[in-house]
This record gives structure tokens, C-alpha cells and sequence, in this order.
């Protein structure tokens, strides 16, 4: 009885002063005291600003060797896969067509039409290829990211390396299609998959990682 009437005790004090978590509004007095007092904490850590950025400055042709700050690096972050950076042939080229088209920040067809030397390429990729017809694109991410949604559609099953880049990635989301991952370069992974989905009727695409 008397655990009973203590409880309700509790119960009448709690409601007389509020709910537990609840408090009582500031005054005007106390929020401005607390705006005064408030000091933002730094946006970028005190011991970040001491220290002066350090930028690698690059004082040669970005190519196979590059040199930075005056010491020959061999360059692992490079996008010249082909080796073109060096060779005087391109660059014998390269200044030609400066000189005849002009240049600009970018080279899509849609900002300057299409020119000769666009045909031209697209010709000759074709011939090498051993194909009726070849299309262009400005850079490889627009290439892989476009090319996948023209040929997989919603219902399409696609069979892609478990380490495919960001690019293929992005085309893959953008077709809408059924999408399965092999394991990185594992032929064996995806032939079982491939036999798997023999049995439906369903066209199926496979993308990998070319490099």
C-alpha cells in the first residue's frame, strides 16, 4: 500500500511540473546570453591551417616520365595508354589541325557541327573494324555511358565484371536492364552464369573491363 501511494504521488508531482524532458521556454535575457557566449567551432581544423598546402608542380610534357619538382617520376596516373604523348607524328598533327580548325575548350559535335576530319575517322575505324558504319565520341566516359542504353534495354539481361568501371557502371543504371556480376576476370564464373540463363529467352549482353 504504501509502494501504491507513493506511485501516485509521483504521478501528481510530474504532471504539477511538466513531463521529464520537457522545458521551460528561455527568456529573452537567456538567449541573448547564450548568442553572445556561442563560439563556432573552425569550419577546417586549427593544426590544418598552420600547415601550407604543399602542390606538386609539373614541369614536363605528361607522357610515359614526367618531371615533378625538378625529379623524373614515372607516371602511374596517366590516361595515355596508347602512348600517343611524344611521338612527333601526333604532335606534327596536332599542330596542323590547330592551325586549319582553330581549338577550343571541347570538340563535340554539338557545340561545332560536325567537320571533314570527324567523316574521316569515323571512316577509317570503320574499315579497320571491319564494320559498315562507326560513330565518335568526345571522351570515353560519354562513349561507354551511351553506347550500353542504346543496345540493353528494360527487360535485356547483362552479365558485367564485378570491377567494371564507374562509366560502364553509369551506362548499366541508365539502360534499366537486368544486371548480373561475374567475378573480376573469372571466365569460369560467367560461363556458369551464362548456362544458367540459357534456358530463358531473354537477349543478353556481357560487358568487362578491356584494360
Amino acid at each position: 500500500e504504501i509502494a501504491l501511494v507513493l506511485f501516485i504521488i509521483k504521478i501528481l508531482m510530474s504532471k504539477s511540473t511538466g513531463s521529464p524532458g520537457e522545458e521551460s521556454p528561455l527568456t529573452e535575457k537567456e538567449i541573448d546570453k547564450l548568442i553572445t557566449e556561442w563560439v563556432p567551432e573552425p569550419l577546417v581544423p586549427v593544426d590544418a591551417l598552420e600547415k601550407e598546402p604543399v602542390t606538386p608542380i609539373i614541369q614536363s610534357k605528361v607522357g610515359k616520365f614526367v618531371t615533378v619538382d625538378g625529379v623524373e617520376c614515372l607516371n602511374l596516373a596517366t590516361m595515355n595508354f596508347l602512348g600517343m604523348i611524344g611521338k612527333q607524328e601526333i604532335e606534327d598533327s596536332a599542330v596542323a589541325s590547330v592551325q586549319k580548325y582553330g581549338v577550343g575548350a571541347c570538340g563535340p559535335r554539338g557545340f561545332y557541327g560536325t567537320i571533314d576530319v570527324h567523316l574521316l575517322l569515323e571512316e577509317k575505324l570503320a574499315k579497320f573494324m571491319d564494320c559498315e558504319e562507326a560513330i565518335i565520341y568526345s571522351y570515353g566516359f560519354s562513349t561507354v555511358a551511351s553506347a550500353i542504353p542504346a543496345y540493353s534495354k528494360r527487360g535485356d539481361i547483362i552479365f558485367c565484371d564485378e570491377m567494371a568501371s564507374y562509366a560502364i557502371q553509369k551506362g548499366i543504371l541508365a539502360s534499366r536492364s537486368t544486371v548480373y556480376y561475374y567475378k573480376h576476370g573469372d571466365m569460369d564464373s560467367l560461363t556458369d552464369m551464362l548456362e544458367k540463363q540459357a534456358a530463358k529467352d531473354k537477349k543478353r549482353s556481357i560487358y568487362t573491363v578491356p584494360i
